[in-house]
């Protein structure tokens, strides 16, 4: 037991007759291949920094950034055409931006609006005669 302990406080020649022999079967070259492998435990989690992963992360970090601005800007192009598309389909036919009547058309409009008016005109004189119709039919029934 008194051989551990020196060999843990790093004297290892120190001669002990009160060792066994499993204790002194133990060379300081095992011992060392322990320390070896829990220091390697130790220090599994943490990485080495050379200069390739230096350079490959420099490189993976400003590759991340190109491709965040490159989304945020494809994103933003995406927003504007939504607005464009939305806008253009609220507002009418006739004040959309990029519509050019064509004059044959505007022509066709304008005798659209006067026939839509006669139209209108005649159905309102014949809803007019209809009653009119309508009270002289009750006169006569009256007067009989």
């Amino acid at each position: 037991m008194f051989s551990r302990v020196c060999k843990r406080f790093g004297r290892g020649n120190v001669d002990c007759g009160d060792t066994t022999v499993k204790e002194s079967g133990l060379s300081s070259q095992s011992n060392d291949g322990q320390r070896q492998h829990l220091w390697g435990l130790f220090n599994a989690g943490r990485e080495t920094s050379s200069p390739g992963t230096d350079l490959i992360k420099n490189q993976a970090k400003k590759e991340k950034e190109r491709l965040i601005k490159e989304l945020q800007l494809i994103t933003e192009e995406r927003n504007d055409l939504r607005d464009r598309l939305r806008f253009l389909t609220e507002r009418s036919k006739n004040n959309r931006p990029h519509f050019r009547p064509n004059p044959y058309y505007e022509d066709l409009e304008k005798m659209e609006e006067a026939v839509m008016s006669i139209l209108h005109n005649l159905e309102m004189e014949n809803t007019e005669v209809h009653e009119n119709n309508h009270k002289l039919k009750k006169e006569i029934t009256f007067s009989r």
